[in-house]
């Protein structure tokens, strides 16, 4: 047997199991061997969507290069679904992706708002603040940026945000992310927008494959099946990741698509 071979004691006498860095043979009672491969085939086999974060993981200043968008095209071609998660605003990805087409499923505001770009149907998966709560960052000159639901203030603003949200009881909470704060309503992350999304697709969260770099990515990939971090990842993101890429953003992306995934 060629390559390094690790040997396991069986339960029937005489068999062992042999594991290889891609291979797996099982030896039953010394009777029959069955051969598994456990390297990216039997991956393409059992995922059906690569999911992933766009700004700092395939995106570089908000735009995806072409070598990271003929990458995503391979693994597309290749059999699977791809997919954007992102804490982004819809209308801002949309000015900013020029081949959101590509794409067979958009999560936006960090799971606000699901997307199917062939259909061009948008759907929101909750409401936007109420007037009340606008009143209230206004009111205490907190600078804001609101989409369609998401509500986003600067970091340092964060412990201020959530004093107004606990005193007035608004039905919101927040998602650290970089230098920013993500507001929304409770219950809504990218996880949630994603799963709202797979029931669309007869797909399971086990069957996704999730990317990303940041902190909002956590739930994120706590709920998809393999989850990828790309070589600028946050140290949380790279402690729960099956698979950490040595190449940053967009080539981190084209690194695990060609060297890992469809090898």
């Amino acid at each position: 047997m060629q390559g390094n071979v690790i040997p396991f004691p069986s339960p029937c006498q005489g068999g062992v199991y042999f594991i290889q860095l891609k291979t797996v043979t099982v030896w039953v009672c010394g009777i029959f061997s069955l051969s598994l491969d456990i390297s990216t085939s039997m991956l393409n086999s059992s995922f059906k969507m690569l999911a992933t974060d766009y700004d700092g993981t395939i995106a570089t200043r908000g735009r995806i290069p072409d070598k990271v968008e003929k990458a995503l095209l391979e693994a597309k071609q290749a059999g699977l679904l791809i997919a954007i998660v992102t804490g982004r605003g819809f209308d801002d990805l949309l000015r900013v992706c020029s081949q959101i087409k590509i794409f067979d499923l958009i999560v936006a505001e960090n799971g606000a708002i699901i997307y199917f770009p062939s259909q061009d149907k948008i759907e929101p998966l909750a409401n936007k603040p109420s007037i009340e709560f606008i009143t209230q960052l206004m009111q205490n000159n907190i600078p804001f940026h609101q989409h369609r639901i998401e509500t986003i203030v600067r970091r340092r603003f964060a412990e201020k945000v959530n004093v107004i949200i606990e005193e007035f009881k608004f039905p919101l909470h927040i998602i650290p992310h970089q230098d920013y704060a993500l507001i929304l309503p409770i219950g809504i992350n990218k996880a949630k927008g994603l799963e709202k999304a797979l029931l669309h697709l007869n797909i399971t969260n086990n069957q996704v494959i999730a990317v990303g770099d940041a902190e909002n990515d956590l739930d994120f990939f706590d709920y998809c099946g393999f989850k990828v971090a790309v070589g600028n990842a946050q140290d949380e993101i790279k402690a729960k990741a099956d698979w950490i890429a040595s190449k940053e953003e967009g080539e981190g992306m084209v690194e695990f698509i060609r060297e890992y995934l469809l090898v």
